[in-house]
């Protein structure tokens, strides 16, 4: 199985997912319903968004642009990679799936609990295409050994676990980050409109999701709030809505000043993550002093949002949530980091 071979499975899944997006009927795929009963953030409406980001992402031209600028060998490899999958949002692990796949080693992939049924049939449908691949592709929820590097994606927490346990090895560690916006006061109707997009998809729970914003001092948040109720619907998601309550509750036992949008509450503070259905926010005087505390605490920024030219490294408002393939995980090179593993072992 040459690269060639490789791109067309990842290219035929795509136009799997594209097939699911257009509502044609494939066989093995569990539905949304079953997808949403093991964790109840995956609606339907958050996992059609996710398969229908990847199925463009998938098409065979887009796939052999991005493989060109790599030394992938043809040939497959005994080289073994672990990836060790966060859960968050629907298939997050995929980008570190496709990557290796590509490259074509060996995958051991332990998938997490919350993502236990959408990513197990992602590599099952994957690695049915060809014979093979038989054996070389496995996924659990146990314990990973045999192999030979390691991706791993947790939280603060485990990623000091990490650490520990894959200490000896060649890995990509990745733990918490949150994304940022910077406002300036004269965002349109429509720029507001899809910073909502940015804030409140997959609830706020992706790394690329954004958890603050920086305001200039005085800032009148009633055209934000007009603009957020494009997502008034999403108090009505059960564990949402408790989130949002039990916050709502909490900074009026302790009289936290905040801004109530209905959806969302905003409060004032430094912290980059907030809680689910919280918005921080931070004022500043000039401009060029949010961007200096954004670089200063850039290692734990994913994403930093905002209109075109206010910061070189700043994307667009409502792309948060749309990465390409070219997209890696806090800026480190997947493929170029399995590819020279493999010619080191």
């Amino acid at each position: 199985m040459n690269i060639k071979d490789r791109i067309d499975i990842l290219a035929s899944f795509g136009k799997d997912l594209e097939d699911i997006c257009s509502g044609k009927v494939i066989d093995d795929f569990p539905g949304f319903e079953k997808i949403k009963a093991y964790n109840p953030w995956f609606t339907e409406e958050n996992v059609r968004f996710c398969l229908n980001n990847w199925q463009t992402e998938l098409r065979r031209e887009n796939l052999e642009k991005f493989c060109a600028s790599y030394p992938i060998s043809d040939k497959l490899s005994d080289f073994c990679i672990a990836i060790v999958m966060a859960g968050n949002i629907p298939m997050v692990g995929f980008h570190d799936f496709a990557c290796a796949f590509l490259c074509g080693v060996k995958i051991k992939a332990k998938l997490s609990s919350k993502d236990n049924v959408l990513m197990k049939w992602a590599i099952d449908r994957i690695t049915a295409k060809s014979t093979e691949l038989t054996g070389r592709i496995e996924h659990t929820e146990e314990r990973l050994a045999d192999f030979d590097a390691v991706i791993a994606t947790g939280s603060n927490n485990t990623n000091r676990y990490f650490e520990y346990y894959f200490g000896k090895y060649d890995k990509i560690l990745r733990h918490n980050r949150n994304s940022v916006a910077i406002i300036t006061g004269d965002e349109t109707d429509e720029e507001l409109s899809r910073l909502a997009d940015d804030v409140f998809m997959y609830f706020g729970l992706g790394c690329r999701s954004v958890s603050k914003i920086y305001v200039p001092r005085g800032y009148d948040f009633n055209k934000m709030g007009t603009a957020f109720q494009k997502y008034a619907d999403i108090i009505n998601h059960n564990k949402y809505n408790n989130n949002y309550s039990y916050q709502y509750a909490v900074m009026g036992m302790n009289k936290i000043e905040h801004v109530n949008f209905g959806n969302l509450l905003l409060t004032e503070k430094k912290d980059l993550s907030s809680p689910i259905g919280v918005l921080h926010f931070e004022y500043y005087d000039n401009i060029g002093n949010a961007i200096a505390e954004i670089e200063q605490q850039a290692e734990n920024i994913q994403c930093i949002v905002g209109k075109k030219n206010i910061y070189e490294k700043n994307i667009a408002f409502g792309e948060t949530q749309m990465p390409n393939i070219y997209n890696f995980a806090d800026n480190i090179d997947t493929i170029k980091f399995i590819t020279k593993l493999c010619k080191k072992y």
